[in-house]
């Protein structure tokens, strides 16, 4: 990976490897003391970090760009979020809902199945939210459907789902 470094990095850079050239002279020439290690370390150390310089610099500096697009990504999430809990509420109508809800509480009672509530029994068995034998061989009325069908686990999660859903868009 190249890197297009500035004249002025360039400079810098100059200058403190001329520092560092004295400093090792120094250190040659003379009785080392801790005070010319640390030195020595310290403009090393600079040497290393100025290629990361300008990094450092528009990470500092970019800062609000940061925050902008985090909270652009927060607001795209509240609107899929939004968006989801819209489609949970549409994908079933509130009647079928209903029948759904009152056949997990194991209380469809009295009953008299009509053109709808066998249309709602078919696509409530279709896409697995209640499990029965055949619809046609429930009796035509009587006083507790939920004793010829049971809600799926799938069906339960679904009542749960949406409820929560109604709750938070109440709330």
């Amino acid at each position: 990976m190249t890197q297009d470094y500035s004249a002025k990095w360039w400079a810098v850079f100059i200058c403190i490897a001329f520092i560092e050239a004295v400093l090792l002279i120094l250190l040659i020439s003379r009785q080392p003391t801790p005070l010319l290690f640390v030195a020595i370390i310290a403009i090393a150390f600079l040497l290393f970090l100025i290629p990361q310089l300008d990094e450092v610099i528009a990470l500092t500096f970019d800062r609000g760009k940061l925050e902008s697009k985090i909270n652009s990504i927060g607001k795209k999430v509240s609107t899929t979020k939004a968006r989801s809990d819209k489609l949970v509420l549409l994908s079933m109508s509130k009647s079928m809902y209903d029948t759904l809800k009152k056949l997990a509480a194991g209380s469809f009672s009295p009953y008299q199945i009509s053109d709808v509530l066998e249309r709602e029994l078919y696509h409530l068995k279709d896409i697995g939210y209640i499990e029965v034998g055949r619809i046609r061989d429930i009796p035509y009325e009587g006083n507790n459907l939920s004793e010829y069908l049971k809600v799926t686990d799938s069906g339960k999660q679904f009542i749960e789902l949406r409820k929560s859903v109604e709750e938070e868009s109440k709330g």
